[in-house]
């Protein structure tokens, strides 16, 4: 099955478009990352949806990470103060996960967090009751793919959970390639390798399909060849990656992730996610290959539609980017003896992750702990 509820806007100043997609709604509730409002995209974007006479409200400069505890903290502003009819996300995967989170929590507001969330693959939460606020998603970063997904990642301390429904894919995303053009160059790279990474393994699972291997395939080619014009700023570039980022986010809200995010998942307090799993994903690729003839075939298709041949051809093509980019070793972002400390209970905790089930291997946790090790050490 493949699925997608999200009406696709795009185009050079399509953000004009929420004039028309705000008409009938009275009071909405815009949540804005810090950059977008020192842009000007903000009021640009509350001047259209006074335009379509609705009342607007903003909240902005979300924080970086997507938590409950923002989530519990914004919650009173919208139940009581705004009580808003539509909500509008207007920045990077952050600020729509969190605003994916905010809209389960003002719709059914006796839920509690740990009913609903998936804590890991062996857990059953109990599933989200039907949700009536629509959400706009506005993608100011060129990577996540929230604005086409149906879970939002959120952190409870130090651990990052999921929540999934169909109800959080937004009704709307607009991709106005003038907002990624603002990302720095470091965020650009980032971003954009985890697009490449969501390619990769939406390409790889167990349950990826025609349609879902169309996207993942589009986005991979796209990453291969844009990536490093966009780090440098190429404007046509930043909007290729942009679209691309979205074609990826529809190829894994169908086809699922892997192991990568499952490890990058747990590793989350070294650094960014893009980063992360673009460290990971050479490892990640030769343990499969190595163990799934299924997974060889996949990787050796890719690497052909790259103009290469083989799985080897494609891992080494991977680190290439990676070098060419910048990217730096594991052990680079962290030391060793605070890594060391906590590559067991990482291990475990990726053993448990929900994407796990989809990868081409079942791992066992003392192999994702020697894929940790590798990783640190460059081996």
């Amino acid at each position: 099955m493949f699925w997608l509820k999200t009406k696709i806007i795009e185009g050079e100043g399509s953000l004009r478009a929420l004039s028309k997609e705000v008409k009938g709604y009275e009071r909405v509730l815009i949540l804005a990352s810090k950059s977008m409002k020192r842009h000007g995209f903000l009021s640009e974007a509350e001047d259209y949806v006074r335009e379509a006479g609705a009342e607007v409200f903003s909240i902005a400069g979300l924080p970086a990470e997507p938590s409950v505890e923002t989530v519990e903290e914004l919650l009173p502003k919208l139940g009581e103060e705004f009580q808003p009819d539509l909500l509008i996300a207007l920045g990077g995967g952050s600020v729509i996960d969190t605003t994916k989170a905010l809209k389960v929590f003002y719709d059914v507001p006796e839920l509690r967090f740990e009913e609903i969330a998936f804590i890991d693959r062996f857990s059953k939460p109990k599933p989200v009751p039907r949700l009536k606020t629509p959400l706009i998603a506005i993608p100011s970063t060129s990577g996540a793919g929230s604005e086409v997904s149906a879970a939002s990642v959120l952190k409870k301390g130090e651990v990052k959970y999921n929540i999934v429904t169909p109800d959080i894919a937004p009704d709307v995303a607009i991709l106005d390639p003038r907002l990624p053009r603002t990302m720095p160059a470091e965020v650009a790279r980032n971003s954009g390798l985890d697009v490449l990474v969501h390619g990769i393994e939406a390409y790889t699972t167990k349950v990826a399909s025609p349609f879902s291997d169309a996207m993942a395939l589009q986005a991979i080619k796209t990453v291969y060849k844009w990536l490093p014009l966009s780090v440098r700023g190429d404007e046509d570039a930043r909007a290729k990656m942009h679209y691309a980022a979205t074609m990826a986010g529809i190829a894994f809200l169908n086809a699922r992730l892997g192991l990568a995010h499952a490890m990058s998942h747990k590793a989350a307090w070294i650094g960014p996610h893009g980063l992360l799993n673009a460290i990971l994903i050479p490892y990640v690729m030769k343990f499969n290959a190595e163990r799934s003839e299924y997974a060889r075939r996949r990787y050796g298709e890719i690497a052909r539609e790259l103009g290469f041949q083989t799985t080897k051809d494609l891992i080494e093509v991977v680190k290439e980017l990676n070098e060419m980019l910048g990217v730096p070793q594991l052990s680079e972002l962290v030391d060793e003896e605070t890594f060391v400390s906590r590559v067991e209970e990482m291990a475990e905790k990726a053993y448990r992750d929900g994407l796990v089930a989809f990868n081409p291997v079942e791992p066992k946790p003392e192999e994702i702990r020697e894929l940790y090790l590798k990783a640190f050490y460059g081996e």
